[in-house]
């Protein structure tokens, strides 16, 4: 049974965002299927320097076909048994291109393995940060609930004495309902987030998660990472595809200047003739390069300006989503230092007030719960911004490749 006291105690271990982002890609299939194109890439690259593999010639030649020697292999003497090796020597230029044209497929495929990581990364992080600011949100949600029941006992206790009305027990009874309401909002809103932890954390999304990461911390200079845009995640792969095209190019370019094959066979007549070997070579002629070769290096010309405008159009799309996240992340960090510092202690003490003051007699009921609402809307309002800090932040922290 001590299997199953240490499993239970792994399972009560807390579960932090760092480790959440690990375990995600240790079985993850998006990440499996990207390291299988990195791999298949890589495999390409040795054979794409080698020569051709050499050809095997055999066959008959001359063979008769009609007179009293038709079909006979030996008694015509053109008549020819030949067997032979075809070897194509393809230039050393070409084939150092064709090397680094696989190379850079093979940089591609790395890279967009990196971009897919710090995607799941983002992803988990997201998953881990809407769950646990659900989970704040309940936490103050049910420390609420007394308050609102001490409402209803003091609207009681006013109208045993003689100095309240039935109208303000019933308020304060449905204000402690809307209060249950909103914290059952709250349960679904956390079923939903766990299920969604549970997408990438199957083994794991039972475990209560560990202590949250600062948030308002993205490094002594924020605004560093739109001068590292070039690195974003999202353009890593252009670069090798930009060397992939280009040597795409040079190869359109060096096929006007034709490689050379050479044949040897051996032929062997009939046993009154001499046998004999041939040795022979061929050469492409490409005198045709305004309708063949010409064209075709002009598509490769434009590929490459594609993939450039390509490049360029998703540098500032993401530039501006870079801006518009950096905004949304100092706002909400502002927010949150504020709510923390000032609004939520303020709501606190003037909802304290308004109920001395009822039960004091020197005010109304409605004053109490209007001081309660207002801390339950601000209590929401703050753990809105704080999934909105979070959220900002794990998508400015896995935008970029983490140094080590």
């Amino acid at each position: 049974m001590l299997w199953l006291a240490a499993a239970s105690a792994s399972e009560a271990t807390p579960l932090s965002l760092d480790e959440a982002v690990q375990l995600a890609g240790i079985h993850a299939p998006t990440l499996d299927a990207r390291q299988a194109a990195v791999e298949s890439a890589e495999h390409t690259v040795l054979p794409a320097g080698q020569l051709p593999d050499p050809e095997l010639v055999f066959g008959i030649d001359s063979l008769p076909v009609t007179t009293d020697e038709r079909f006979s292999l030996t008694r015509d003497n053109f008549t020819e048994r030949k067997i032979g090796l075809m070897q194509t020597f393809t230039r050393p230029e070409k084939r150092r291109l064709r090397s680094e044209r696989a190379e850079a497929g093979a940089a591609r495929e790395r890279a967009l393995l990196t971009t897919e990581h710090l995607t799941l990364n983002e992803a988990v992080a997201r998953a881990w940060i809407t769950r646990k600011t659900a989970e704040r949100r309940l936490v103050l949600l049910h420390s609420l609930q007394a308050r609102a029941q001490t409402q209803i006992d003091a609207a009681t206790a006013a109208l045993s004495a003689g100095r309240g009305a039935s109208a303000d027990a019933i308020a304060a009874t449905a204000a402690k309902a809307m209060l249950e309401d909103r914290i059952s909002e709250g349960e679904r809103d956390l079923e939903t987030a766990n299920a969604e932890l549970a997408r990438w954390l199957p083994d794991a999304q039972d475990r209560p998660l560990g202590d949250a990461p600062d948030w308002s911390n993205l490094g002594s200079n924020p605004d560093a990472l739109l001068t590292n845009i070039a690195h974003h995640r999202e353009l890593l792969a252009y670069d090798a595809a930009e060397q992939a095209a280009t040597a795409e190019v040079d190869l359109a370019r060096a096929e006007k200047t034709p490689d050379w094959s050479v044949e040897f066979d051996y032929a062997q007549r009939g046993p009154r003739y001499s046998n004999f070997i041939t040795v022979q070579l061929r050469v492409p002629l490409p005198i045709f390069a305004a309708s063949r070769q010409d064209p075709i290096i002009a598509s490769k010309q434009a590929a490459v300006a594609q993939i450039t405008a390509e490049r360029t159009a998703a540098q500032r799309m993401h530039t501006a989503e870079l801006r518009k996240t950096l905004a949304a992340w100092r706002s909400a960090k502002d927010r949150v230092h504020r709510y923390e510092t000032e609004l939520l202690p303020l709501a606190d003490d003037r909802a304290d007030a308004a109920l001395a003051a009822y039960r004091g007699g020197r005010g109304d009921l409605q004053a109490s719960l209007s001081a309660l609402d207002q801390m339950v809307e601000q209590r929401l309002v703050y753990t809105d911004l704080l999934n909105t800090l979070g959220q900002s932040w794990a998508a400015l922290h896995f935008a970029f490749p983490q140094e080590h």
